[in-house]
């Protein structure tokens, strides 16, 4: 007679003893009633027919496990062939030659791909490790149901954190095989199928494989923050010495890491404190499951004693990198540009993981003798201003504006000060950048008819009246009645600014922000006073968005892979020229630039004649050549900022605190950072060997002589507004308007001897020569923005 299925057995058994149980109950006078008195089913039947939909359900819950192991399981490869079928290695950022490398990235299996045997680790590392992450490691199938059973009560009950949001559970075996054989993009999903994955292929793993094995593989591949991979790099990173040399203390240290990198990586001294809480941690859980351990180690109690007090002697975590916050950006900028569609990774790896896995050879933009002498001018000058101007951080980016191309990338004054914050990528970071933000509010003015004579007023302005906290204030708290746009925004007047962007809208205004390249100033929030700095944007786009201005409004660079919304820019800044795979095939490369038109060729001109002649002037920031300069200032002195171009250059310059700390009162940005924009502008220019150009002049941009002056006009656009100045019918000559407030003259036409009274009692603008005029601090009126939380650090070596 054939054996039926357990499962068969299984069920009918439950069935009848289910069955029973409630035959006693009818016995003792139990019944169940229908609607017209007694039932016509018994109990024992209903309870029969329950047992046996039980059975089947059971049945399909375990045939499905079994279905659901088997597809995840079915061929599944060592750990080690399943990484080296995986990619190619790292990948390494070079300079524009293609011969400097700037950085190696690091590859999260490098560990894996040339591991350290388990005989060459410390004991007291392995026995650390198995207490804290896993305590039934030797005894377990694979997975800690322990922590499986915490994990589904927090998940799954209403007595959690919430559906799917509570711990994971995970035990060493699942944690490898998450990380081996999970594609990193599927990792931080907390899906029902991904743990059903991680389960199967770990339960695979402890059939397949030895415990030792199993460790030796984890210990590899764990990640231990500040990017070390397993055991050994982790040693060698922090306390300078190889795995299997690790005193106990060392070894709970490091033990404790993975569970946060980002908040316990000792390698940022802030974390320090964290990390020594973490170690004791790991120490008491070491004692409390010396049962669990002791095959591996046998620790006296005097010797967690002594640990808990023995001096964790660090050493120096700098890295061989050169450009960090570019390399970092670059890398952020690849992984962008493969979800764009721009190249097709090799081996279909994930574009996340491209540049960790794909083995790739990135050819850059950066000049390395421009890099080092970016980084040279901001370390020097801030040293010498720091001490009066409580200004420790800058910031320098610079494009070349005929390609788009990022030739310099200073992120911040030192990658590895941590006194500073100097992981913080300010270049990429929202920064308030003062009146810079004006250059958008008068080209949406031009675009409405306005031009450089029209008048504007210079009065006190309230934008809530009866509200003075609301009160825009000019930097020498002055006001100078009917003024030109030149005047107004040459000498940066604040009121002026604000009256403009209030008559042409603060939505235009971002408009054109947008088209020229500003990727946040999303949302209305900041009122009128956004001209003035009130929205926070970065100092890359900031810079990209200048090197459009000094081709007429002309944006050159790549297909955008920013996922911008409809109106804002198109083209991206060029960080990458070359990109090949471990074979040298070229996946991409950057031939020529794309161009888009952001903004109208005369209007953008109009604002590079006032910046190159009345701003730099005005500002003290005339360099040896044609150069058009906008200073920024933010409220409380928090930024400092200097942006410019000629037409081979396009330079941004920020000057601050990392933090938001405030400078010192009346650190005005020309005479605190236009010495650093100024200096890198003139050597820069000579280190290339580029001759001076002038702008070229659109062809419909006519100038107009108005008695003394001369103006600029757009051919055939009447002006909207009334102004100093305006078009004759010829063309070859302007006609003057009615006599205005002496301020409000149009400016005089640029001369090299020509010379503006300056300010009484004004500020120095720098140190190397007398100003023509005071610079302006800027105020915002509107809410200032947020100071307190110190930005993001560039997202690699991960903490």
């Amino acid at each position: 007679m054939q054996q039926r299925p357990p499962i068969d057995r299984l069920r009918e058994s439950l069935a009848d003893d289910i069955s029973h149980a409630w035959s006693a109950e009818e016995g003792r006078g139990v019944t169940v009633h229908g609607r017209g008195g007694r039932s016509p089913f018994s109990a024992r039947t209903l309870l029969h027919d329950a047992a046996h939909v039980a059975g089947f359900f059971l049945l399909a819950v375990v045939a499905s496990f079994f279905l659901v192991y088997w597809v995840y399981t079915r061929g599944l490869e060592p750990p080690n062939e399943a990484i080296a079928a995986s990619g190619s290695g790292s990948s390494a950022a070079f300079d524009r030659t293609g011969n400097s490398q700037l950085y190696q990235f690091t590859d999260p299996l490098q560990g894996v791909r040339n591991p350290v045997a388990l005989d060459h680790m410390s004991p007291l590392l392995v026995a650390a490790t198995v207490a804290t992450e896993d305590p039934s490691f030797f005894s377990n199938p694979g997975v800690n149901f322990r922590g499986l059973a915490r994990a589904v009560f927090e998940n799954l009950t209403p007595f959690g954190p919430g559906f799917l949001s509570g711990s994971g559970g995970s035990s060493i075996t699942q944690q490898l095989a998450r990380n081996v054989y999970v594609d990193p993009a599927e990792r931080s999903d907390r899906s029902i199928s991904r743990k059903l994955k991680e389960t199967a292929i770990a339960l695979e793993l402890k059939r397949r494989y030895s415990d030792r094995q199993i460790l030796e593989w984890y210990l590899n591949q764990v990640y231990y923050g500040h990017s070390a991979y397993g055991a050994e790099a982790a040693a060698r990173l922090y306390f300078s010495k190889g795995a299997e040399d690790l005193t106990l203390a060392e070894a709970a240290l490091l033990a404790g890491l993975p569970q946060a990198p980002g908040e316990y990586s000792p390698a940022v001294p802030e974390n320090r404190d964290g990390a020594k809480a973490r170690q004791l941690q790991v120490l008491d859980l070491m004692r409390e499951h010396a049962g669990d351990i002791q095959e591996i180690v046998s620790i006296k109690p005097e010797e967690f004693g002594a640990a808990r007090t023995q001096p964790l002697n660090y050493v120096d975590t700098q890295f061989d990198v050169k450009a960090p916050h570019f390399v970092f950006y670059v890398e952020n900028q690849v992984a962008k540009m493969c979800s764009a569609g721009l190249f097709k990774p090799p081996k279909d790896i994930s574009c996340d993981s491209v540049v960790g896995r794909g083995g790739l050879k990135i050819t850059t933009t950066l000049d390395l003798n421009l890099q080092a002498l970016g980084e040279r001018i901001v370390e020097e000058e801030l040293a010498k201003s720091e001490e009066k101007s409580n200004g420790h951080n800058g910031s320098l980016v610079a494009v070349q504006p005929e390609t788009g191309q990022i030739l310099t990338y200073v992120g911040s004054r030192n990658y590895f000060r941590d006194d500073i914050s100097g992981q913080v990528d300010i270049a990429s970071s929202e920064q308030s950048h003062g009146s810079a933000m004006k250059v958008f509010t008068y080209l949406t003015a031009f675009e409405k008819g306005w031009t450089t004579s029209t008048y504007v007023q210079d009065d006190p302005l309230q934008l809530v009246s009866g509200d003075p906290s609301t009160q825009v204030n000019n930097w020498n708290s002055k006001y100078l009645g009917k003024i030109t746009v030149r005047k107004a925004l040459s000498e940066s007047v604040n009121t002026a600014a604000v009256r403009t962007v209030m008559e042409v809208g603060v939505d235009d205004m971002r408009a054109t922000a947008h088209q020229l390249g500003i990727t946040n100033l999303r949302e209305d929030n900041c009122g009128p006073a956004i001209t003035l700095g009130a929205c926070e944007v970065k100092l890359v786009d900031m810079t990209y968005a200048f090197s459009a201005l000094a081709n007429n409004g002309v944006m050159r660079g790549r297909p955008s892979s920013e996922g911008l919304p409809d109106g804002f820019r198109q083209v991206d800044p060029v960080s990458v020229l070359k990109i090949q795979d471990a074979s040298g095939q070229t996946i991409y490369e950057y031939s020529k630039p794309n161009e888009r038109k952001a903004v109208d060729p005369a209007y953008a001109y109009m604002l590079t004649d006032i910046l190159a002649n009345d701003g730099a002037r005005w500002s003290n920031l005339t360099i040896d050549r044609p150069a058009a300069v906008k200073t920024g200032t933010s409220e409380k002195f928090r930024d400092g900022v200097v942006l410019g171009y000629s037409r081979d250059i396009a330079a941004g310059v920020w000057v601050g605190n990392a933090d938001g700390t405030p400078m010192a009162p009346d650190t005005f940005s020309s005479a605190n950072t236009g010495p650093i924009w100024k200096r890198f502008m003139l050597e820069a220019h000579g280190m290339l060997n580029l001759p001076p150009s002038p702008f070229d002049r659109p062809s419909d941009v006519k100038p107009a002589k108005c008695g003394d002056f001369t103006d600029l006009f757009r051919e055939g656009q009447n002006p909207s507004k009334p102004g100093a100045c305006k078009p004759s019918g010829s063309g070859g000559a302007g006609v003057p308007a009615a006599t205005p407030h002496a301020t409000a003259a149009g400016t005089p036409a640029p001369s090299p001897a020509a010379t503006q009274q300056a300010t009484p009692g004004a500020p120095t603008a720098t140190p190397e020569s007398p100003p023509s005029a005071s610079p302006s601090p800027e105020p915002s009126a509107s809410p200032e923005p947020s100071a307190s939380a110190t930005p993001e650090a560039s997202p690699r070596p991960r903490q």
